[in-house]
């Protein structure tokens, strides 16, 4: 990046800042904008000290033209529809945000507007988890951490297994137990080797005693659109760079004591299982190509790896680690070590490419830690185990030792990780904090689930209307979303749904039945969409409901009994054209779109149908099929009155 060219808001980035124009990492935040406005679970970049809205940005035309760019990718609630796109287009959108904060693309800066909607305070904003983690898997990757382990439990020389050099050895995790930096984690309860000199006498139930933390960088996989994910093809070394989105922070907190007992012969379970912590802003793949840099082992000769592992371009990034601990007595935290990514002996693209070997499937959005990096000197070791070498000496939280100190974790002790990049002439990349405070065992910490699953948004739901046929799409519409709701009698011949944010308690209403429709998909997916998936049977259908609304409005024009029943006739026989239409499309199923269930249609067309029939129409000798359909509906309970 010239820097001589850089204006408008790179220029404004802090020196000290993570968030440099040379960085444009991907997040998902929330955030209240000037008006008072809370917009959750956003797709943001950061520059400087300002969050951008991506999702807003592409509204206004930012990315128009970069071609193979999905509409509306960035007004999805994590980033998996972005990272299921090519490194190409990742890097068009990088720089085309990069050419909007430097100033040389003025849709921003020309926009005082646009500025207020698109930037906001970044230490304002709550992150949540990026991505939605299909699977979760961590590495045992850094060989001066496998070989301190080793010496602990084997001497050394038995340290290293003999299969480490030969491939990188890795398990399993659990992905719903994955968290955002800032959630709080529980001591966690379980079986505790009783004697711990004696395996043979058994177990006790308990607290972890021993907690730990573990300093690892992760990566995120995405571009699922070579043959592994397709055929189950392995990966070859250049596809595995090719899937690689980019990088976090990762804490993969671990139960010491309850591992010792559990660990044989699989290795660890429950120890590992209750909380794995990642810091907030994914760090492109692409901004760390300018760190690249030879791993601690520089090369790999001895053995030579097997020709799938063998990487011509066999390097890491210098990235500097560092873990501080802070007590809930001290007034800052105390830093007790700091490495280097480069210190892995196997490195991100060997891990990719060993865990598709056998056929494993590579989804966008799987995770892979890296496992515990340490160094070579003892301020350089990435965990308690090894900083107090299996709890033989204290560290101490101080610079002069006067202070705390601990063999392991104590509840209240809060762990951050943090991870930067620097060189001469090019911005500071950075990763934020991956933060989480130890709470004693059985204490109760309120999960900030994915995009704000399983936690209720809105609530108090009401609805302003006349008991009138015009009204009962929105019951419909709120008994198919199973929210339970309020009738509050109006005047109002357009029904109005009124709500409540649950956080900040402000009051939010919509107008019609369709538009709450919209709204309550879009809030509670956990109940089916009321609208087709196929986008040509979802056109069919607003159509049909757009004939519907216009001739349910008519009574409050059309004075005359006669004239009104033949123009609601004349409505239905447009409806039936429709629906015999489908039909004709080869549609199966016994509802108006062809489906097994009810969809938006018949939360209209039920309403419609009983108002013609309170007008003399005889729908079982006049129009049979909807005859069929207005039976089998009144049987179904969203139509129950």
């Amino acid at each position: 990046m010239n820097f001589e060219a850089i204006g408008f808001l790179a220029a404004s980035v802090p020196e000290d800042s993570d968030f440099s124009i040379d960085n444009i990492p991907f997040g998902i935040g929330t955030y209240t904008s000037i008006t008072g406005r809370t917009y959750r679970f956003r797709c943001m970049t950061v520059i400087g000290n300002y969050a951008a809205d991506l999702a807003i940005l592409q509204d206004a035309g930012a990315f128009d033209d970069i071609r193979g760019l999905n509409e509306n990718v960035f007004s999805q609630r994590t980033l998996n529809a972005f990272m299921d796109h090519s490194p190409k287009i990742w890097s068009q959108v990088r720089k085309r945000l990069q050419e909007i904060f430097i100033g040389t693309n003025a849709l921003l800066q020309s926009n005082e507007t646009l500025q207020k909607a698109v930037l906001h305070d970044v230490k304002k904003l709550e992150m949540s988890l990026p991505v939605e983690i299909g699977n979760y898997t961590d590495f045992y990757s850094s060989r001066e951490h496998a070989t301190n382990v080793g010496t602990m439990f084997r001497g050394k020389d038995n340290a290293l297994n003999p299969n480490w050099l030969h491939l990188p050895v890795g398990y399993h995790g659990r992905a719903s137990t994955v968290f955002c930096s800032g959630q709080d984690i529980v001591r966690p309860c379980g079986q505790l080797q009783k004697d711990p000199n004696d395996p043979t006498q058994g177990s006790v139930f308990g607290p972890c005693k021993l907690l730990d933390f573990e300093l690892e960088v992760a990566f995120f996989v995405g571009n699922t659109k070579d043959d592994n994910y397709i055929t189950g093809s392995p990966l070859t070394m250049e596809q595995a760079k090719q899937r690689i989105f980019g990088f976090v922070l990762m804490n993969d907190w671990s139960a010491r004591d309850i591992q010792k007992w559990e660990y044989v012969p699989l290795g660890p379970f429950t120890s590992k299982n209750f909380a794995t912590t990642i810091s907030p802003w994914i760090v492109t793949y692409e901004a760390l190509q300018a760190f690249q840099g030879p791993t601690s082992a520089v090369k790999q000769d001895n053995p030579l790896p097997l020709k799938y592992l063998q990487d011509p371009d066999y390097s890491s990034f210098d990235i500097r680690l560092s873990v501080s601990i802070q007590s809930n007595s001290m007034t800052s935290a105390y830093q007790v070590c700091e490495s280097s990514f480069q210190n892995l002996y196997w490195n991100a693209a060997q891990q990719l490419v060993h865990h598709s070997v056998t056929g494993c499937l590579m989804r966008t959005g799987d995770l892979l830690g890296s496992g515990t990096i340490s160094g070579t000197p003892e301020d350089s070791f990435g965990s308690m185990l090894e900083l107090s070498w299996k709890g033989s000496k204290l560290v101490a939280l101080s610079q002069d030792g006067t202070g705390e100190s601990r063999f392991f974790l104590s509840d209240n002790d809060s762990v951050i990780m943090k991870g930067t990049c620097t060189k001469p002439n090019h911005g500071r990349v950075g990763f934020g904090e991956c933060r989480g405070t130890v709470l004693a065992a059985g204490s109760k910490a309120q999960v900030r689930h994915l995009g704000g699953a399983s936690l209720p948004q809105y609530e108090s739901f009401k609805v302003y209307a006349k008991k009138s046929p015009i009204a009962w799409p929105m019951e419909i519409v709120l008994k198919a979303k199973k929210v339970p709701y309020r009738f509050e009698p109006a005047s109002e011949e357009i029904p109005i749904l009124e709500f409540k944010e649950v956080v900040s308690g402000k009051i939010h209403s919509v107008a019609g039945a369709l538009g709450a429709a919209r709204f309550l998909d879009d809030h509670f997916s956990s109940s089916k969409s009321l609208f087709p998936n196929d986008p040509i049977d979802e056109a069919y259908a607003l159509e049909i409901v757009q004939i519907i609304l216009t001739r349910m409005s008519l009574p409050e024009i059309i004075n005359d009994s006669e004239k009104l029943k033949k123009a609601l006739l004349e409505g239905l026989k447009n409806v039936r054209r429709m629906i015999m239409r489908l039909k004709d499309f080869g549609h199966g199923g016994q509802f108006v779109i062809g489906g097994y269930s009810p969809t938006i249609v018949e939360c209209f067309l039920i309403p419609y149908l009983d108002y013609v029939k309170s007008v003399d129409v005889d729908l079982c000798v006049e129009f049979p099929e909807l005859f069929l359909i207005d039976s089998l509906c009144h049987k179904h309970p969203w139509f129950q009155r």
